[in-house]
């Protein structure tokens, strides 16, 4: 497994990044035993920058182990200052593994999303939208995707980017909970 660093490691002041990057390089390296790029955590982070996910994955792959290198590729895109950008990633990290959290997919792949009675579903038409999840959780979440929020935490949905923000709020399937046999019966 490749060495991937903790939570809570900097770079020039930005939270996170080291092990961001750590897990973009095994991830380009297919390294399957390391933490996977592209979780919820790591969406956090790059929701707070605003870049995708593919952005970090490309400019690793072009600089390798150069961490200051990748970040002055961030910074060219335009992120915010470390300052407006930093969050705690461990407690974070910590809430997510409650099992509360957004979750995206593909329109085409909405069935994956499973939600549970009180939980909103969204699909994103045109834009992109910053979801914020209590006080520690944000994703962006763009046009051609679905969108899970569960109750538990309060949420704020945000237009980003250019292109006006259109979404559809979808009545879901819900699926059954942990104490109801599948079929629903008694």
């Amino acid at each position: 497994m490749s060495p991937v660093r903790d939570y809570n490691d900097e770079l020039d002041g930005y939270i996170y990044l080291p092990r961001m990057f750590d897990k973009a390089r095994a991830s380009l390296a297919g390294d399957t035993d390391a933490p996977p790029y592209g979780c919820p955590l790591d969406n956090t982070s790059l929701a707070r920058l605003g870049v995708h996910p593919n952005t970090v994955l490309d400019l690793v792959r072009v600089h390798g182990d150069d961490d200051e290198a990748i970040l002055a590729g961030l910074q060219e895109h335009g992120i915010p200052s470390r300052e407006e950008v930093w969050f705690d990633a461990r407690a974070t990290e910590d809430e997510l593994l409650t099992g509360v959290y957004l979750k995206v997919r593909p329109r085409e792949r909405l069935e994956e999303l499973r939600p549970r009675p009180g939980h909103r579903v969204f699909a994103v038409e045109q834009g992109e939208a910053k979801i914020s999840l209590g006080e520690r959780q944000m994703r962006i979440v763009r046009a051609g995707e679905v969108v899970r929020i569960p109750p538990e935490l309060p949420h704020t949905i945000e237009s980003v980017g250019e292109v006006p923000l259109a979404m559809t709020e979808l009545e879901p399937e819900i699926a059954p909970s942990r104490d109801t046999p599948a079929g629903g019966g008694i």
